[in-house]
């Protein structure tokens, strides 16, 4: 009992340095500079994050579905915390996630680069097992490139943030649910759309201007008169799928199923058959009232690992929606729970192995 309190104590205190240095003007000195990584896949530019002394170990930091990519704030911001703790942190280019593509082929693209990484002579001079932070579906297609055997033995600590166990239940959630963020049904509905036999030009444009006015919260928002200027047909079948929820799913499932019968989506993005060979350990964060990815996924996932053995630490909070911080009644108690969480994270990944 003694020594699982001091392990709180000591996450607790790593997670409120993590939090300080994220939120509050940074008095260290990150050196940032531009690199690329080449795989088999492509040629990846990446930032790295270079901490004022020697690294201690290298994190890979996998960016979002975002309009803004690897250069989202909210990542710089997470990256200079961690590299402030000693940590080179490198946030990656991928083309797939820069282009807001949903593929389980980005899955290889990811286990390639985490390959790379651990083997540069450079950006991992020690040779030592790497960090990986990522949230929302890069998390999941994180999870599942380090699940490779050739793969996990490379990683020592995980923190992922509102993340996936089973694709398909994000996909009825984020398509059926009344109250759920737009942003993301949005990039659904265009992957399915454009991957499958509903694919037309004029309403994946429409997608297009939907998801840069959502993403970038732009003041004048470019769709209604894309929307007036759209043939009768992509104009009424663009606003259909938006606004009728029975039309909606009945064209993306018939899509999914299409898609799914030529290319394995369901069982490729699904987690719960690749647990063996992870034996690293896993900080799952997730916001109770996600609006993209329910939190039972993570709670999903705690639970599986836990029958398996595997060690991870499950933060359920109320300061997180998807991603984004806000504010809670319980604010003390919410930030001291989430402190833990990311504390679990650095602990472990500076932790001497047994």
């Amino acid at each position: 009992m003694n020594h699982n309190r001091s392990e709180s104590i000591s996450y607790r205190r790593l997670g409120y340095q993590f939090l300080l240095r994220r939120y509050l003007p940074q008095l260290v000195r990150i050196k940032i500079s531009q690199r690329a990584i080449r795989t088999y896949y492509e040629t990846h530019p990446v930032l790295v994050y270079d901490p004022p002394h020697d690294s201690t170990h290298t994190i890979i930091a996998f960016p979002g579905l975002s309009v803004h990519g690897y250069r989202d704030q909210r990542m710089t911001a997470v990256a200079r915390a961690l590299s402030c703790f000693g940590f080179r942190v490198i946030v990656p280019c991928i083309s797939d996630i820069e282009q807001l593509i949903i593929h389980p082929a980005t899955i290889n693209k990811f286990a390639a680069l985490i390959e790379a990484v651990a083997a540069h002579s450079q950006l991992n001079a020690n040779q030592r097992q790497l960090g990986i932070f990522s949230a929302s579906y890069s998390g999941g297609v994180a999870l599942l490139a380090a699940s490779y055997p050739q793969i996990s033995t490379s990683i020592k600590a995980m923190c992922l943030i509102g993340t996936f166990a089973d694709f398909r239940n994000v996909i009825r959630f984020v398509l059926d649910q009344e109250e759920i963020d737009e942003y993301a049904r949005l990039i659904l509905l265009r992957n399915l759309l454009s991957q499958s036999s509903y694919q037309n030009p004029e309403v994946i444009q429409l997608f297009d201007i939907a998801v840069a006015d959502n993403g970038f919260k732009k003041k004048f928002p470019l769709l209604p008169h894309s929307l007036q200027n759209a043939s009768k047909f992509a104009s009424h079948f663009f606003c259909r799928l938006l606004e009728d929820a029975v039309f909606r799913h009945q064209v993306a499932q018939s899509a999914l199923e299409e898609i799914d019968r030529r290319e394995h989506w369901l069982t490729q993005f699904n987690l719960d058959k690749q647990f063996t060979n992870i034996n690293f350990s896993i900080s799952l964060i997730h916001g109770h009232h996600d609006q993209v990815i329910p939190s039972h996924e993570s709670v999903f996932l705690h639970k599986r690992l836990g029958q398996l053995g595997k060690k991870s630490r499950l933060i359920l909070t109320t300061l997180l929606d998807h991603g984004d911080f806000v504010l809670s009644r319980n604010l003390f108690v919410e930030v001291d729970r989430f402190a833990q969480g990311l504390g679990f994270f650095v602990h472990e990944l500076c932790a001497t192995s047994t």
